[in-house]
Formats: C-alpha cells, structure tokens, sequence
C-alpha cells in the first residue's frame, strides 16, 4: 500500500452491524472528500471478491486505493452477512442494500478526515442502482457508475438470457441439435419467466423454485419496482458512467439513459475492450465462457481507459 495512505477497519451501524476498510489519504489536510463503493451482486465482500472459491477479484480494493492516492477517503464495506458483517444476505433486498449505504454515508459524514459537503457514492454493476436509487434519496455530491449505468436488475437479467441464448442458438454439432430438438431455449425462457412471477407473487423474503432452490424474492420484487429513469431524473449532481465494451452482465446502450435524465453535468464513456470487472479482455465476446474468462484476468489492474476516465473526473474535485 502507498506510503501516503492511512488505513482504519471500521465498524458501522445500520439494522445490523456492519464491518469495513477505510483508506485516508496522509497528505497532511485537515479534510478529504470521500468515496463509498456499492458493491455488485453476489456474496462480495469488501475487496470485491467472493470469501470462498476462486475470485479474488480484489476489484473494490485496488478502486479504493487509486483513488485515496488521488487524494480522497475511500470506504469499502462487506455486504450484510458476507465477511465480517451481520445480517442475513439471503433476506436482504434493495431497501436493505440503501440503508446500509445511507449509514455508511453517515459514518463518512461524521469522521473528522472527511469534508461532508464532499461525499461521492461510487456503485459497481448492481451497486449502480442501489447508488442512483440511494442518491435520488440522498443527493451526494457526485455519482460514478461503473458497469451498469442507466440499467435495472430486470433489463440486465434479460439481456444476460438474450445474449446466452443468441450465442447457443448458434451451437453445431450434437450440442446444436440438442438445443434445437428440444426447445431447449425456448424452455429456459419460459422457466425464467415463471420463476419471476412466482417471487413477484410472493410477500416472502425468500422462495423455493422447482421445488428445492431458494430465491431471494424480497430482492427481485424490490430491484423490480425500481424505476431507473426516475432515480437519475434526481441526479442534479455530477455524473461519471463507465461500461466496457466486453460486458455481458450488462448492455453499454443504457448509458443512453444517464444522457437523457441526468439533471446536472454527466460523462459516459464505453472501453474498448473492457469486461464487467473492469479489465481487460482480449478474448472474444462470450457469456457462455465468461468464468474462465474472468479468471486469467485476477491479478492484472484495472483497465487504463478505465483509470484514465476516473482519474480525469476526481481532479476536478481536489
């Protein structure tokens, strides 16, 4: 870690007790304007990577520290009931997924190293809409969106499916004549379809699909009711939307929509060759190999286009 650069591991209050990482730049001011990072989906912790398996992704750690060493406080947190943190992640949905962030901005709020007239929420993939959602609720002072703005948890589900299926639509051989002969596309369609009904037609935090697999209904039926368009429309502050053009979670086309509601001033930019992660990908277009994908790019940095955008849009706040 650069020299220059405090570390503290902070505990929080929101419904639950909630644990994380806190980098303060050492430049000898008396305050920072400071970053919270939203994490994306999945059982993340605060570094950006699953606890257990194989991707230590270290995504939010290595954000974190780039952007202390431009001279801003970062907070990273584990999300509820990953890591260190309590609560039950399983139960958890977007309202739960706000308020953590809400308490976090207040711890950042009221700590002595921070300007809280300064306060910039940074959301990665599923943390872009908890932060647009969060910052309709409590204007921030700046909003970043990194792979994922403009879109809702819907519209990225769709198009995860749609990309999928284009791609085995286009399988040969015995693969491609079982997916054929079978309807084999057309059935995971509907099943998707019927599993989104069956949790939106629940009140309970959680449904069993299929007899046996549980789903987080509490948390569909929540990012389901977002109304993305609406969120940004409140955004009058300053807006930075990145997306790579190799990301299959999410469609770059709906920073169209930062474009058209954002109130205040906004940039968007699409990296040439930049995956969900933010990294450099050099293989093809593929969400039916993206694991393996994924895994030769732990350990290499962020992608520079990436760094280049982000780095250009903080200097204006030092």
């Amino acid at each position: 870690m650069n020299a220059q650069m405090i570390k503290e591991e902070i505990s929080f209050k929101s419904d639950v007790n909630l644990k994380g990482t806190m980098l303060i730049p050492d430049l000898g001011k008396e305050s920072y304007p400071a970053i919270v990072f939203l994490p994306g989906s999945g059982q993340l912790n605060r570094d950006g990577s699953t606890p257990k398996g194989k991707f230590k992704f270290n995504l939010y750690a290595d954000l974190a520290e780039l952007c202390t060493s431009l001279g801003f406080v970062t907070f990273r947190y584990d999300k509820r009931g990953v890591g260190e943190s309590e609560g039950n992640y399983h139960t958890a949905g977007l309202s739960d997924a706000m308020n953590d962030a809400e308490a976090a901005l207040d711890m950042l709020a009221n700590h002595p190293k921070v300007d809280q007239n300064k306060l910039i929420i940074a959301g990665h993939s599923e943390g872009c809409m908890v932060g647009t959602a969060l910052n309709a609720r409590r204007p921030a002072a700046g909003l970043i969106l990194l792979s994922g703005g403009g879109e809702t948890l819907r519209e990225a589900l769709d198009y995860q499916r749609k990309v999928t299926f284009k791609e085995l639509a286009q399988k040969k051989g015995i693969q491609g004549f079982i997916i054929k002969k079978f309807n084999t596309l057309e059935k995971g369609e509907k099943q998707a379809q019927a599993t989104y009904r069956k949790m939106l037609d629940s009140d309970k935090d959680v449904v069993k699909t299929m007899g046996f697999i549980k789903m987080p209904a509490k948390y569909f039926r929540e990012h389901f009711a977002l109304n993305i368009e609406e969120a940004l429309a409140k955004a009058s502050c300053p807006v930075l939307a990145i997306s790579g053009s190799k990301d299959w979670q999410t469609n770059p086309e709906n920073l169209k929509r930062v474009e058209k509601s954002v109130q205040g001033e906004y940039e968007t930019h699409v990296v040439e060759n930049m995956d969900h992660g933010l990294k450099e990908q050099l293989t093809p277009f593929s969400p039916t190999t993206y694991k393996k994908d994924y895994l030769k790019t732990i350990g290499q940095p962020i992608h520079p286009g990436a760094v280049k955008h982000l780095t250009a849009w903080l200097n204006r706040y030092l």
